[in-house]
């Protein structure tokens, strides 16, 4: 999923919360009610287009001693035990299910290195042919920590699938420079931030060797819904296409290159994603405050559960006369198309 800049934000400010409560206690003002407090850190996401479905759930302890980097590398210092149950609950029929913990390493999903444990990497899995999501359906993420604390609780909607209109533009595309180019797709009233990018295959041959690459161009990272219109529409110039691959492609003497086509990838985020970006916004520019506040929808800890939607249009090409303007363009005519 796109959202990249959001998404890093999230996720680090998530671990620096963690890592925060964990070394808290070497600050000289800090007071502890209890010799140590169990705080859910939760990170989910729902897609239509995904085969299972994985939360992330750790904890976070208040720890009166201790190095935050030693307990990080413990993993049961960051990971509930089997005796936490989590559960998705289909909100209208009241339908609730459980997830599987299972190590996320053997499911082909290892954790990246860094200051937490790697291995095992504890997530909840339930496959979407068990949950059976339904577009446009309210869901509630229940964790179940037993008696002695309180139920963590979060909702959501599933978002809709994206239809991606294959006329707006029609293939080949016209990239004359002084065009306006149309991608226009259809969402559901869920989806409320958008990301689009082009993928951009090229086939690259030197003394005989090919080489694909893969150039990707954003054309817009969270554009909100400005209305209630499924229709969205993003307009690029044909000019901005010759100008992007002048931009990122080096002239190299002997070298072919072969505009092979590309492809749409529009990605949607729901309502959670908002409400991020308008926390980053109000603490942009030079009055900001020194810490962005954290955003968190999980009603006993940190972290988010949303839904998301991905569509791709694959393969576009470009007009005859587009690929004359690639090989002789004033933009292009130096990079061997």
């Amino acid at each position: 999923m796109y959202f990249g800049l959001k998404l890093k934000f999230m996720r680090s400010s998530i671990w620096l919360f963690f890592l925060l409560l964990l070394s808290s206690s070497c600050t000289t003002d800090f007071e502890l009610a209890a010799p140590w407090r169990d705080v859910p850190v939760v990170y989910g996401f729902l897609s239509l287009q995904d085969t299972a479905h994985y939360i992330r759930v750790e904890k976070v302890f208040l720890e009166p001693d201790g190095d935050a980097r030693q307990i990080a590398e413990i993993a049961d210092s960051i990971y509930y035990g089997p005796e936490v149950r989590v559960f998705l609950e289909k909100i209208n029929s009241g339908q609730r299910f459980e997830l599987d913990r299972v190590n996320g390493s053997a499911e082909g999903y290892p954790r990246a290195s860094g200051p937490f444990a790697e291995q095992p990497n504890i997530l909840y899995k339930i496959r979407a042919e068990d949950l059976n999501l339904q577009p446009g359906r309210p869901i509630r993420l229940i964790i179940d920590r037993g008696a002695q604390a309180a139920e963590v609780r979060a909702e959501t909607v599933v978002l809709d699938e994206i239809t991606i209109r294959e006329s707006n533009p029609p293939s080949p595309v016209n990239m004359g420079y002084e065009r306006n180019i149309n991608f226009v797709f259809n969402v559901g009233e869920a989806a409320q931030l958008f990301d689009l990018r082009l993928r951009i295959h090229i086939q690259e041959q030197r003394s005989g060797i090919s080489e694909l690459i893969t150039k990707e161009w954003g054309l817009v990272d969270d554009l909100q819904r400005s209305s209630s219109e499924g229709r969205v529409s993003v307009g690029i110039t044909g000019e901005a296409f010759y100008r992007f691959l002048r931009d990122v492609l080096e002239p190299e003497a002997g070298l072919r290159r072969d505009l092979l086509g590309f492809d749409v990838v529009i990605t949607a985020g729901g309502s959670e994603f908002v409400e991020v970006l308008r926390l980053q916004e109000a603490n942009a520019g030079l009055t900001s405050a020194q810490d962005i506040p954290q955003y968190s929808n999980i009603s006993e800890g940190l972290g988010i559960f949303t839904s998301r939607s991905m569509a791709i249009r694959e393969d576009l090409q470009i007009t005859a006369s587009s690929l004359d303007s690639l090989r002789e363009g004033i933009y292009t005519r130096d990079l061997g198309f």
